[in-house]
């Protein structure tokens, strides 16, 4: 999918409310109403996130990835835009059934402007964060830095 084709049209045939979001031939929509809390998250995030960026930051993969960032009406934990990536890590919040609804939702949400979606275990992150970022970059291209 390309990104010019991500409209308000498009978000209502896939069943998302664009009311008050942001579109640009450059950026999947968001909502503006998340980039300040987008950005208090970057200064006070939890271990495993900072964990698994020190393994993603500067393109040490080959790709630029941006941490907390705002799409549609939530804020991925990283993205990188040439992968069209979303990676979310999760933690023992999200293992009950009402929040892995809210997952599969957003999920859905992220694939319908044709983003993938990879989840990560909080406990593997802490436990091993360059091997998940290396498990996770193994189902893409590799790309020199």
């Amino acid at each position: 999918m390309n990104i010019k084709d991500i409209t308000p049209e498009h978000l209502w045939q896939n069943g998302i409310n664009p009311e008050g979001m942001l579109f640009g031939p450059n950026f999947y929509p968001y909502n503006p109403r998340l980039k300040q809390f987008s950005r208090d998250l970057r200064s006070h995030g939890q271990i495993s996130e900072a964990l698994l960026w020190k393994c993603l930051k500067g393109k040490k993969t080959g790709y630029l990835f941006l941490r907390q960032r705002p799409i549609l009406n939530y804020i991925a934990d990283f993205f990188c835009y040439e992968l069209k990536l979303v990676i979310e890590i999760d933690g023992a919040s999200h293992f009950t059934a009402e929040a892995q609804e809210r997952d599969a939702e957003r999920d859905r949400q992220m694939q319908a402007i044709g983003l993938t979606v990879i989840r990560v275990k909080d406990s593997d992150v802490r436990r091993d964060a360059e091997m998940v970022a290396m498990g996770i970059m193994e189902q893409f291209p590799k790309k020199e830095h």
